[in-house]
């Protein structure tokens, strides 16, 4: 059958819509049966491009449907922002820290870990050194907080030494993260422009989120987990996670610890109780630890980022360990009947032999922290301090229940360092030297892990003196900016209202499981005797911010006039909102009062650095006229007249202060309005009279 030329073939296509065969044949001299077969291979070709338009399309079809509902998600903003930084509504210019960047982290619990206030600029300025804190809850100075931390102490140090430099300090650390969320902030905090980052981290990486005994655990594969937080940024897997856990809490076990609302995060976040030292679960977890902080330390180096990574301290002498793991074998009951018949000797004073048992059961089994516990009890009372120091270091590293990183860890910090460049802090080595006999305990820590204020010092002075040997910020530190460490500790900022905070904290803390068993947890009773512990006690229940109790505090104080306690309140507010003027004005006011001349210039100059004040305008421009500098107090007189027109008091301060400098007609147009103001005033009636006999300009 002949071919059809494409003519035909096109007059054929233009008739087909409604000819038929035949008639199209006979129409264009052609056969019926060529026009069916050309039909029917059009026909064909048609069905195998639309095969071939499916087969491309099918697979596009969830990946659209997945974008439409990312759209339709982020049109709705479902979830909020988990950016790590926001702009700041309080201060144009500024970032602060999400308040919501933790739930990326706790998917099951939906929980958003509390976050510093601190800020930076949006736009890094020339000159400006930024330096990032990370970790986890002792990183951002629990139970304290705020100025407790050890990043304020240390700014308050490194503000001595550059005065005329301006030096960020964000603390980014957050409760019950690890370095899974370190190395996923990573990113975003170097996108920041930082100088160095200060990492303090590691004893969180069994239980803390996304941990490998967790109840946030996502299983054994670290590029795994990594990939899923990567993934956060798109809002349909927030969606699906929060259906996930939905489903998971519904048909969970009915009392779990992580469906408790009254246990705490600590408890929360346990899944794996019982971990054995070196065990393979242990060593995924510190793989990953390692493998995270290398990731994060290399790309801030590739960024020209200096790194400082502090080893970890934790509570050696005074924390008994929480679990002990025996070998299956052992007689369990007869083991622990001789290790209390050893404590008995020991508390009888014959040393010798209860350390002799204790060897004897070591013998036995050498898997039991408690075991090693108890030999350095004994061999801290027979003045052995080093070999004390050893045991109780081995009844940590062999507790099951991986509150504490073991000295493995610290271990693992020192190979990164190696391994990457950064800075090894040796903070461990700082705080064994500061505690009696280098048995580190409740002398330097409130509890497991957490430093108290003391332990919180010392890290901040280590890491300065860290700084200062790398040569960052500058290559040579002026010694004579430093002041003595009395005088940091007396300014730390941290008042007897944060420390009523701290200890209602800890109640809470100590009084749950692990420290005491689960039956034996009890609520918070916590009845305020004072002002100040009410106080405290709102804030713990976030009934009022922090600035909020120290401002209500400190007004307490002046009404009753106890003004030196009422500015330490206004004291640790600038320390910790360094951002905001009222402090400093009210604090120069207050310092005025109490004839503290130099600090009420010091913080109303700070003030005015802020924004225009006329207190601080006024307090300057008097302090410097009672001082004899007129011409220096001319200009803040002049501002503060600016703001109020009417003001008595400043009239007569620039009136005196224009005759101080012998200029009559600015000094009698003040008069003239004071009179108009002050008719009859004394003071008044004498400016006038020294109008008459006007002083040499001075």
């Amino acid at each position: 059958m002949p071919s059809l030329s494409d003519e035909q073939k096109r007059r054929v296509r233009a008739l087909a819509r409604s000819t038929s065969d035949a008639k199209i044949g006979k129409k264009l001299g052609l056969e019926p049966g060529a026009v069916k077969a050309f039909r029917e291979q059009e026909a064909a070709a048609q069905r195998q491009r639309r095969e071939r338009v499916f087969k491309i399309l099918l697979p596009a079809v969830p990946l659209l449907l997945l974008l439409l509902c990312e759209a339709l998600l982020r049109l709705t903003d479902y979830g909020g922002s988990l950016a790590l930084f926001v702009p700041a509504e309080t201060a144009p210019g500024y970032l602060k820290i999400n308040e919501n960047v933790g739930r990326r982290y706790f998917p099951a619990l939906a929980v958003a870990p509390e976050v510093s206030n601190d800020l930076v600029r949006t736009a890094k300025p020339p000159g400006t050194y930024r330096i990032f804190v990370l970790g986890e809850s002792t990183t951002a100075g629990y139970p304290y907080l705020y100025n407790g931390s050890m990043s304020k102490m240390l700014q308050q140090r490194l503000r001595d030494y550059f005065p005329d430099r301006e030096i960020e300090i964000a603390n980014l650390a957050m409760p019950a993260i690890n370095s899974f969320a370190l190395r996923d902030l990573g990113p975003e905090l170097l996108a920041q422009q930082p100088d160095a980052l200060i990492i303090y981290c590691g004893h969180n990486e069994f239980y803390g989120a996304l941990g490998v005994a967790s109840t946030e655990s996502l299983g054994r594969w670290r590029s795994l987990i990594n990939l899923y937080l990567e993934l956060q940024q798109f809002k349909i897997m927030r969606f699906l996670r929060a259906q996930i856990a939905a489903v998971q809490k519904w048909f969970g076990p009915a009392h779990s610890p992580a469906g408790n609302a009254n246990a705490t995060l600590m408890e929360q976040m346990v899944g794996d109780q019982a971990i054995p030292y070196q065990s393979e679960k242990y060593r995924r977890a510190r793989e990953f630890f390692t493998a995270n902080l290398k990731d994060l330390i290399n790309a801030a180096q590739r960024q020209g980022v200096t790194v400082l990574l502090a080893n970890l301290v934790s509570n050696e002498r005074d924390l008994p360990p929480f679990a002990d793991i025996f070998n299956p074998v052992t007689p369990r009951a007869t083991f622990l009947a001789a290790l209390e018949r050893s404590r008995q000797l020991a508390t009888q004073g014959n040393l010798q032999a209860a350390l002799a048992l204790c060897d004897s059961l070591q013998q036995v089994d050498a898997a039991p922290a408690c075991l090693h516990f108890q030999r350095a009890r004994i061999l801290e009372g027979m003045g052995r301090f080093a070999e004390a120091a050893a045991a109780y270091q081995t009844s940590r590293d062999l507790d099951g229940l991986r509150f504490r990183a073991a000295t493995d860890f610290n271990h693992g910090l020192a190979e990164v360092a190696q391994a990457t460049g950064a800075v090894l802090v040796d903070v461990h080595a700082a705080f064994t030297r500061a505690s009696p006999h280098g048995l580190i305990g409740n002398h330097l820590l409130l509890e497991h892990v957490h430093p108290n204020l003391h332990g919180y010092f010392l890290m901040a002075a280590e890491l300065c003196r860290a700084l200062q040997q790398q040569g960052m910020i500058a290559v040579d530190w002026d010694q004579t900016r430093a002041r003595p460490d009395s005088v940091y500790w007396q300014e730390r900022g941290v008042t007897a209202l944060d420390e009523e905070v701290a200890a209602i904290r800890m109640a809470v803390l100590l009084n749950n499981w692990p420290f005491v068993p689960r039956e034996r947890s009890w609520p918070l009773r916590y009845q305020p005797k004072d002002y100040l512990q009410s106080l405290a006690y709102a804030m713990w229940r976030r009934e009022q911010t922090w600035e909020k109790v120290h401002v209500l505090l400190a007004e307490d104080y002046e009404k009753k006039g106890r003004l030196e306690l009422a500015v330490k309140e206004y004291e640790a507010l600038i320390l910790q909102t360094p951002h905001n003027p009222s402090p400093y004005i009210r604090a120069g006011l207050l310092y005025a009062n109490l004839q503290d001349f130099d600090r009420a210039q010091d913080r109303m100059l700070r003030a005015l650095a802020l924004t225009p004040s006329l207190e601080a305008y006024q307090v300057v421009g008097a302090i410097l006229l009672n001082r004899g500098q007129p011409a220096q107090s001319l200009p803040y007189l002049q501002k503060a007249l600016q703001l109020a027109p009417g003001d008595g008091r400043t009239l007569y301060n620039l009136a005196t202060a224009h005759l101080m400098l012998g200029q009559t007609e600015p000094a009698r147009t003040c008069v003239a309005q004071l009179e108009k103001l002050m008719p009859g005033s004394a003071e008044v009636a004498q400016l006038r009279r020294s109008l008459a006999s006007p002083q040499p300009a001075r």
